[in-house]
């Protein structure tokens, strides 16, 4: 018996000293991020073009299968916005064009202006070890246009024929949650006041919101309840933001912006003619008849706030010069409040 348990014990020592844990280094080699190879043009015809990548691998000082992830950035601090573009265990990939641009109009950069964009590689193995990241590296774009489809609620009212499809009256969800706004001119021609519900989809047959909404001087809050009865306001133009989780929304009245001058009815500088607000786009548009004249874009059929170009080149300013167009046609004009820009397209 003695013999065996000796022999037991040399056994279970020479087991034990064959094992050896991993041991993570105290100073993991990063990866480091090439040049990104970007196709011939950023433009949408490049759309489906792929944005290319590559990088060195990182070592954490054992085997493991270590997950990469690109991230981008318009700080290159990546204190800004940033955004995860893939992620793969490989040591190369590419994303699309036009996923890239979608992102960096997400961050509400202007359309056709140069942007600087930080591009740098994650490296993580399991969740108890911190991931590493390389250095960044930058690449200007120049976003061109496109639309990003972001998630929707509606609000069909008195205002526009009680219709949860229709184009006036949609709320986007700009961080793919569960937070909605736009803006909404609510103006009931019938009445001093309008009536609305939220609904999920462009139809009445899911989910619908109402209920009653307390006043706080020409602003509103309250709940979402899907046995309320219909919301109802002074006629307004609306900033309006809805929680489908938190079954709250608000209601903000704001600017109610139109297109006056020579070049649109009636012609004189005496009315504005309204502007739509499309929210998928966030910015102010008319797409309609011109005449050969002039124009400028004011605020609540007013001249309190109102804005021209001095150098007629996609800059505004508060009060600045008229804006001609040279010929008379069919003519999309967007305008945006708070980048003080504009664009003019004769289509």
């Amino acid at each position: 018996m003695l013999v065996l348990l000796t022999a037991l014990g040399l056994l279970f020592a020479s087991c034990t000293s064959d094992i050896s844990e991993p041991k993570m280094s105290s100073n993991p080699t990063t990866p480091t991020v090439a040049n990104v190879a970007l196709p011939d043009s950023f433009i949408v015809s490049r759309a489906d073009s792929l944005i290319r990548f590559s990088w060195s691998a990182a070592d954490f000082g054992f085997a493991s299968s270590t997950t990469y992830m690109v991230q981008v950035s318009d700080s290159s601090s990546f204190s800004g916005h940033v955004s995860n573009l893939f992620s793969t265990q490989n040591l190369s990939g590419g994303a699309k064009v036009s996923d890239v641009n979608t992102l960096v109009l997400s961050w509400n950069y202007a359309i056709g202006k140069p942007v600087t964009v930080y591009y740098r590689v994650t490296a993580s193995v399991v969740s108890s070890v911190a991931p590493v990241y390389s250095s960044a590296k930058s690449t200007t774009l120049t976003p061109y246009d496109a639309v990003i489809n972001y998630p929707m609620v509606y609000v069909p009212g008195s205002y526009q024929g009680w219709s949860p499809g229709a184009t006036n009256g949609r709320l986007y969800s700009y961080g793919f949650n569960s937070q909605y706004s736009g803006i909404v001119r609510i103006i009931d021609a019938t009445a001093s006041s309008a009536q609305f519900k939220i609904t999920s989809n462009p139809d009445w047959n899911h989910t619908s919101w109402g209920g009653t909404l307390t006043a706080s001087g020409n602003n509103y809050s309250g709940s979402l309840n899907p046995a309320g009865d219909n919301f109802q306001v002074n006629n307004a133009c609306y900033a309006i933001t809805v929680d489908v989780t938190a079954l709250t929304i608000s209601l903000t009245k704001t600017d109610d912006w139109g297109i006056i001058g020579s070049a649109v009815p009636p012609y004189d500088w005496s009315k504005s003619v309204p502007m739509f607000y499309n929210g998928q786009r966030k910015l102010w548009e008319i797409t309609a008849d011109f005449h050969a004249g002039d124009i400028k874009f004011r605020a609540n059929d007013a001249w309190t706030l109102s804005y021209g170009s001095n150098a007629n080149d996609g800059n505004l300013q508060s009060g600045g010069a008229n804006i001609p167009l040279a010929t008379a046609g069919n003519y999309t004009i967007r305008f945006d409040p708070v980048k003080l820009t504009y664009t003019v397209k004769k289509n």
